[in-house]
């Protein structure tokens, strides 16, 4: 399970007070496409490509009982047919969730599950070209770039929770921490959110508050009517503009 969290300027401070390893501190460029009517993010569905490490499509799982609550919005669409978790074989994929208000997501890397997935959600079938070629099955069925920006990640490790954090600072002027915990199985997924809890209540962090990640200050600074769009279809969070008052 992962979590985005409200870091502050002082976030170096506090993890080092628990005791956290500093373990590596990269910078990568992230580009995000989808087709021009957003089909696949308005079924929240998005897909990256990170420089050096291939593209990755981010998918929702099925909402977990005590794991995830519902967003209060409309109900996401339903997965492709076809679209299954990876059984135990495949590598172990990150589940990425936000706690409270939080949907539970799988991270697929395999280029032919990431073409058939697409795929399904465009109502159309895979070329025979495309079956190990994301970056040829994105340019023929005509996607487009939507988002590009580079992160400066560092990340630490807090062995005692078994957890890793980041702290992301993008460059278009936000910075977000991240709390991940490696699961092998969805049921696995709750006791993960909750060590996460744990970390946010000994950081003296609001966990309850809903933070807006930083694709959807991206999308709002930068593609405002895609933003607009997604926020009808509840796939973001709102971005509180400063006047707002909490909690809006």
């Amino acid at each position: 399970g992962r979590a985005e969290v409200p870091f502050g300027p002082d976030a170096v401070q506090k993890l080092e007070a628990l005791g956290v390893i500093p373990e590596a501190s990269v910078s990568f460029r992230d580009r995000y496409y989808d087709v021009p009517n957003w089909r696949l993010t308005l079924a929240d569905h998005w897909l990256r490509q990170r420089e050096g490490a291939g593209w990755e499509l981010k998918s929702p799982l099925r909402p977990l009982e005590g794991a995830a609550a519902s967003r209060g919005q409309q109900n996401h669409p339903e997965r492709p047919a076809g679209a299954r978790n990876h059984e135990p074989q495949h590598p172990p994929q990150p589940l990425e969730g936000r706690t409270h208000l939080a949907t539970q997501y799988q991270e697929v890397t395999c280029p032919r599950d990431i073409v058939a997935r697409v795929c399904g959600l465009l109502g159309v079938d895979p070329a025979t070209g495309w079956q190990s070629d994301v970056a040829r099955a994105v340019e023929e069925l005509g996607l487009q770039e939507f988002a590009s920006f580079v992160t400066r990640r560092c990340k630490y490790r807090l062995a005692s929770l078994r957890l890793t954090v980041d702290l992301d600072e993008m460059d278009f002027g936000y910075a977000v921490g991240e709390v991940e915990a490696m699961v092998l199985r969805e049921q696995e997924v709750p006791e993960a959110l909750e060590r996460i809890q744990e970390l946010g209540s000994q950081l003296g962090l609001d966990m309850k508050s809903p933070i807006p990640g930083k694709m959807s200050v991206y999308l709002c600074k930068f593609r405002p009517a895609h933003y607009e769009a997604l926020m009808r279809a509840g796939s973001l969070r709102k971005v509180r503009a400063a006047t707002d008052e909490e909690g809006n």
